[in-house]
């Protein structure tokens, strides 16, 4: 071989080895997507190998989890503040027949954190409140003290005899501590709409039932799920209310069973004689909806203790699920002061979670 055609040998094999060094690097990040892609060929190595190396390999951080998203809250200002600043308390003038309702004072936890949403309790007010809708709206802030009971429960080292107005047993209270201290209170937002005077409406109480039924859940509750940073679903929507309110919540209970998750009503007014009709009422509306919680709280004084028992052994004989209580105190607003809102709360907080 000549000394020329060795250099042009060697020039050839260098530049053919460059070549091919080139070709590599262009393809080798073409090599390792192909292999991290669904479509990449299985590899070939043992399980065991493939083991050690996945688990040699840097993990990737982990990526942040999103904030949630804010809850939503009234469009109105807060008028005043309760429960020890927990609540925000917000005045609703709302579309409705003045002689029905068009007005509701609606409580707004500020405890809950960003995106926290809670159950939606309705309360509705006693007869001696249906005189003017301010006074009815207002009532359970100020004259039942729904703002201290939420303050207790939120507190529970705070609850005692005295602070119940002595209308508690020692043993009742050492209960409410344990219950509270084993799951908290979480809270809810509280609507209290006025209630009219059922009895006196000129078209009769099952037509004003029916119409006021319809102003709670088609004009009052889309509101409501709309400001408020409230649970969606009948599950976590209660209904309750005292003497007056009581009736009418056992009516809006058994008219709307499918939509609410919990009924309930203190010291309803309800008489011995009408117990049976209740009863066969929720019967129906459990056959036709389903299981829902239900709740008769009465006293040791109340005036309508008769009919109240009288609708427990009602609701037990027709096989009507519900939890029955006797709080001692008379019907009247310290009673509601006292224990009569706490328990309530209480336990709409339970039937609701």
């Amino acid at each position: 071989m000549t000394r020329g055609t060795t250099r042009r040998g060697w020039l050839l094999a260098t530049t053919t080895m460059a070549a091919s060094l080139a070709c590599v690097r262009r393809e080798e990040p073409h090599a390792r997507a192909s292999a991290s892609s669904s479509d990449a060929e299985p590899s070939t190595d043992p399980p065991d190998a493939r083991a050690r190396l996945d688990a040699t390999a840097p993990s990737a951080a982990p990526s942040a989890a999103p904030a949630p998203d804010p809850a939503p809250y009234p469009a109105t200002e807060a008028k005043e503040r309760l429960a020890n600043d927990e609540l925000d308390l917000h005045d609703w003038s709302l579309p409705g027949d003045r002689n029905l309702a068009d007005r509701a004072v609606v409580l707004v936890p500020r405890h809950l954190a960003r995106g926290e949403r809670v159950p939606l309790l309705i309360a509705l007010h006693g007869l001696a409140e249906t005189a003017d809708p301010e006074l009815g709206a207002y009532a359970w802030v100020r004259r039942y003290g729904l703002g201290e009971g939420y303050a207790h429960l939120r507190r529970p080292a705070s609850i005692s005899v005295d602070s119940l107005g002595k209308m508690a047993t020692e043993a009742r209270v050492a209960e409410l501590r344990a219950t509270l201290a084993e799951a908290p209170f979480r809270g809810m937002v509280i609507a209290c709409p006025y209630t009219p005077n059922l009895w006196r409406a000129s078209v009769g109480v099952e037509a004003a039932l029916d119409a006021y039924t319809r102003w709670l859940f088609e004009v009052l509750l889309p509101r409501l799920r709309a400001e408020t940073p409230v649970q969606a679903g009948p599950a976590h929507l209660g209904v309750d209310g005292v003497s007056l309110g009581g009736y009418a919540s056992l009516g809006v209970g058994a008219r709307r069973w499918a939509e609410l998750g919990a009924v309930g009503c203190v010291q309803a007014a309800v008489s011995s004689g009408e117990a049976e009709r209740w009863a066969q009422g929720f019967e129906r509306a459990r056959a036709a909806s389903g299981e829902r919680r239900l709740h008769v709280l009465t006293s040791s004084a109340d005036a309508f203790r008769e009919g109240n028992e009288a609708l427990d052994r009602a609701l037990t004989k027709h096989a009507v699920p519900h939890d029955f209580r006797l709080a001692i105190g008379p019907h009247d607003q310290p009673f509601l002061r006292g224990p009569g809102s706490l328990e309530m709360l209480l336990w709409h907080d339970r039937a609701l979670r």
